[in-house]
């Protein structure tokens, strides 16, 4: 007998830009590709689309403004990432964006669902008239959000607009800590918006390096503080046990022995 998939599929949001939306948001689906599991993620922010630029592609040439235009064909859209991972980049003309049909993206998503295990969209900052009518397509929404006060102000408002909608939010990431600010900015999650801490990420600078690159931070720097955190939620979301890669410290142990070091003290003996 032949399963057929049917993807779990994730809204992104974010109430406010600057954020890292995107970053997490990547990085998050590099991550559950490297877990194993077929990933497609869409950028649905289709005035401002960053996607493509993440995994270093400058101008695509068909994007997800195509399809929704009705001139390329799904397929053709699809691109592939690391670890196996595919994303459907958007495009940056002001023709591409005028011709495109946003309702078009619940075709898209019919079309997909049963092709992988995870949909992840990345949605454009706050809720326009667009990412309402996805709501009763997606299966989970999470709201990113940084300390400061008002982003968590405005994850505040998207909490309430998703909640007229009949939708509830599963929890919130809180990206870009720092030990001053972690405590206090999830107490005013927790209590005042009573949502769930589903991720905390903290203030790191390979993101910025890894950016920079046109790499995922979590392939390019694994064992940072960032892309720890962004796996263990991966295996969270994926309802897997997070286990830490121990194979690059194994090798360097090996090689430190090789050189006469006491690996456990980093010290070479007497």
């Amino acid at each position: 007998m032949i399963s057929i998939m049917t993807a779990e599929i994730y809204l992104i949001l974010s109430g406010k830009g600057g954020v890292g939306k995107t970053t997490v948001f990547s990085n998050l689906a590099t991550s559950i590709a490297m877990l194993g599991k077929e990933v497609i993620i869409i950028d649905a922010d289709l005035a401002m689309p960053n996607l493509g630029l993440v995994f270093g592609m400058l101008d695509p040439p068909i994007t997800i403004h195509d399809v929704l235009a009705g001139s390329e064909p799904l397929e053709k859209a699809i691109y592939e990432g690391p670890n196996g991972l595919k994303f459907i980049p958007g495009g940056e003309s002001i023709e591409g964006f005028q011709a495109a049909d946003p309702s078009r993206m619940i075709d898209v998503l019919d079309n997909l669902k049963e092709t992988v295990d995870y949909i992840l969209i990345d949605a454009p900052v706050g809720l326009n008239e667009d990412i309402i009518l996805l709501l009763p397509a997606v299966d989970h929404i999470i709201i990113i959000s940084t300390p400061e006060l008002i982003s968590m102000a405005d994850a505040l408002r998207m909490l309430l607009i998703a909640k007229s909608a009949d939708r509830i939010i599963d929890g919130a990431i809180l990206n870009r800590t720092n030990v001053y600010d972690e405590n206090s900015a999830i107490e005013l999650l927790k209590k005042t918006m009573e949502l769930k801490i589903l991720a905390v990420i903290p203030d790191d600078i390979n993101v910025h390096r890894a950016g920079l690159n046109k790499i995922p931070l979590v392939i390019s720097n694994p064992d940072s503080p960032a892309s720890i955190a962004i796996k263990k939620l991966a295996a969270q979301l994926i309802g897997v046990e997070f286990v830490p890669d121990t194979k690059k410290s194994g090798i360097i142990q090996k090689i430190l022995g090789a050189l006469g070091f006491n690996v456990n003290s980093n010290e070479r003996p007497n």
